[in-house]
């Protein structure tokens, strides 16, 4: 292998990208255009979702209330935990949605009442992730409506004088205290809209077999390994070019808060765009139209990405089909990575599941497409 050689495929690459107008806007301009309109036309303002329970009274009442909120399975409970710390730990790592907070004296309370004219009973809190806004709500949502009918399921206190009881929840979110859409959505679509160099590495690559230019270079002493590395170093630098003009957007234009490392947005943003170029390079390698390969990433990647990797809508923990097919995009991931370093701040050590993802399918199909590329060369 030649790094010279790998460098001049690189080199003439870059050369192309800047010279063609179309190829320069969908591999620079075009993410951050997509981003400013789907950002408006998807804020939109469940499913199984785990939760941590801060059981402060340990009576039997409690106990009895979240069988009430567990029975049909919609939520579980994924721990019970001691104190806020590790609520702020297992929301910050993703392994709950929600917690729930049980006062201390929630059973003497509930079944004493209390003297008429008191705020309330028991009050309860409850804290959602505020990242995805839309779960959120469901979610605040569901277990409010479940706590109340909990409530009128349990008998009144004895002394006729006392309120009938009540339950009061109150709900807080988290990384975003206001749920607006805007700040849960705009992260996550710069995660789909930087696909879109996957795309035009894809049409680069057809486009050669399609003009017959992919004949010629086949025939120079340029290896498959050069070749394909030269293409896709010169793609990952423009679409990390775009990165930079979406995240302005997000931050300047839409004000959503970065509360990440700059340093590894743009780290794990390369480990992306080796995952989903590498899709784009499978997709070259078999097809030598380019309408052909629009047609492809369009079906298999960008479509999938909409509906199928929590841009919309979690990703469905009780379907195995929308598992594994949420986990083979490689923008279920990146959406996952956006979102907590735009709202939590959180670092590798919190993201490696998700970056460990990306780079496993990355690798592997950068593997893949060397060793069939050699064969069609």
């Amino acid at each position: 292998m030649s790094l010279r050689r790998t460098l001049a495929i690189a080199r003439k690459e870059l050369r192309h990208i800047v010279r063609d107008p179309r190829l320069l806007f969908l591999v620079t301009i075009a993410p951050t255009l997509l981003a400013l309109t789907f950002s408006y036309v998807f804020s939109f303002d469940v499913q199984q979702a785990a939760l941590a329970v801060l059981d402060l009274d340990r009576s039997a009442l409690s106990r009895q209330l979240l069988s009430h909120l567990t029975a049909d399975g919609d939520f579980w409970v994924h721990s019970y935990v001691s104190s806020f710390a590790e609520i702020d730990e297992l929301l910050l790592r993703g392994a709950v949605e929600a917690a729930l907070v049980i006062p201390p004296g929630f059973d003497r309370d509930i079944r004493r009442g209390r003297p008429v004219g008191a705020q309330s009973l028991a009050p309860l809190l409850l804290i959602v992730e505020g990242m995805d806004t839309i779960e959120a709500r469901q979610n605040a949502g569901y277990l409010e409506a479940r706590v109340a009918a909990f409530a009128a399921a349990v008998p009144a206190p004895d002394s006729s004088q006392s309120p009938a009881p009540r339950l009061e929840v109150r709900s807080r979110a988290w990384y975003n205290p206001t749920l607006k859409s805007l700040l849960s959505m705009v992260p996550a679509l710069v995660a789909v809209v930087l696909q879109m160099p996957a795309l035009a590495l894809a049409l680069a690559l057809s486009r050669e077999k399609e003009s017959g230019s992919f004949e010629s270079l086949i025939t120079t002493p340029v290896r498959g390994v050069e070749y394909l590395l030269g293409k896709l170093s010169a793609y990952i630098a423009s679409g990390l070019f775009s990165a930079f003009l979406t995240l302005a957007v997000a931050v300047f234009w839409f004000h959503v808060p970065f509360r990440g490392n700059l340093g590894l947005f743009f780290l794990l943003s390369t480990v992306f765009f080796l995952a989903s170029m590498g899709l784009g390079l499978l997709v070259g390698n078999f097809v030598s139209s380019q309408q052909t390969a629009m047609v492809i990433m369009m079906l298999v990647i960008f479509i999938p990405s909409f509906f199928l990797s929590g841009l919309l809508l979690p990703v469905d923990r009780t379907s195995p089909w929308a598992q594994i097919s949420g986990l083979s995009l490689p923008a279920t991931h990146f959406i996952h990575i956006c979102r907590s370093l735009f709202l939590k701040g959180v670092g590798l050590a919190e993201l490696w599941p998700s970056a460990t993802w990306l780079a496993v399918m990355g690798i592997g199909l950068l593997v893949f497409n060397i060793l069939l590329f050699r064969k069609r060369a």
